[in-house]
């Protein structure tokens, strides 16, 4: 009876089992390659990220933590100015929980950017390059999809009008991680929505899938972008489009010693303005950098 009644639901079920193969096999446009066209946005994504580290902009920061009966034990906020400070990128602390920094916190806040200026002041081209490159001290999926992850086409979806393929990538049980930093990224399932027409990521969210020193099972991140049309130099018609963050939403589980701390971070940015500049540190063959020079819509500095 038993071995009868499981046979029965495997064939109730098989029409189901077929339609989602049938549905992943189908979300991929025909004559696109996963493998390829992942590939392909990671070239895209990295050459995107060169143009995005023109653009200034205005961040607000948001962050809730709650303890375990889910009462708010911490709300704050604050607004930052992301400009660039001697060729490199700085975020300016404006405004805390919605007021402008005053007092000690407007002294304080002084005293750091009069540091960064300072400080960049100092070093080398060769330790400017290397700050460029600085991640988190953690890493996600997004750079090891084709090496270290198994990935399947799910869905097409449509985000701000334009047609998305939704991929999921798992960690696959046989990655050889080469460095730390690949390592983590074996700590996160990851969805991405691909842009179809700029192969690029237009969101991606990433959970946790196990517990480390601090972090806990059950922690995701999402970002989420915006495109533009990057306006072409004088005597250059080509536009081109850019994708930059625009919206960031961690909600994470966290474990500090005996302290359980559950909470919401967000993140977004507006008021993009590109930031011109004669020569601009980014390839190892820049040899020199040039002082910045003011443009009429970059943001006040002291």
């Amino acid at each position: 009876m038993k071995r009868r009644f499981a046979v029965f639901l495997l064939l109730s079920l098989l029409p189901f089992l077929l339609l989602s193969a049938t549905s992943a096999q189908t979300a991929l446009p025909e004559g696109r390659d996963l493998n390829a066209l992942l590939k392909r946005m990671e070239q895209h994504r990295k050459a995107n990220g060169k143009l995005a580290e023109q653009y200034t902009s205005v961040m607000f920061w948001h962050n809730r933590n709650f303890n375990k009966n889910g009462k708010t034990t911490v709300d704050e906020s604050a607004r930052y100015e992301n400009v660039f400070v001697e060729g490199l990128p700085y975020s300016r602390k404006v405004e805390k929980n919605s007021k402008p920094l005053t007092g000690k916190d407007a002294d304080e806040e002084q005293k750091r950017y009069d540091k960064a200026v300072e400080d960049r002041k100092k070093m080398s081209l060769e330790e400017k390059r290397h700050s460029l490159h600085v991640t988190f001290h953690f890493s996600l999926p997004l750079s090891y999809l084709t090496t270290l992850f198994d990935n399947r086409a799910l869905r097409r979806e449509t985000i701000d009008g334009r047609e998305t393929l939704v991929v999921e990538s798992t960690p696959r049980a046989d990655a050889k991680p080469q460095n730390n930093e690949a390592k983590t990224a074996l700590d996160w399932k990851q969805t991405t929505w691909i842009d179809l027409q700029d192969e690029i990521p237009a969101r991606f969210i990433a959970e946790k899938l196990n517990d480390d020193n601090h972090q806990l099972k059950g922690t995701t991140i999402q970002l989420d972008f915006l495109r533009l049309i990057d306006k072409p130099a004088e005597g250059d018609q080509t536009e081109q489009p850019i994708w930059l963050e625009k919206e960031f939403k961690s909600k994470f589980r966290m474990k500090i010693i005996f302290i359980n701390a559950d909470g919401i971070t967000e993140q977004s940015w507006s008021d993009f303005k590109k930031f011109h500049v004669d020569v601009r540190l980014l390839e190892d063959t820049v040899e020199k950098v040039e002082e910045q020079k003011p443009a009429a819509d970059q943001p006040r500095k002291p």
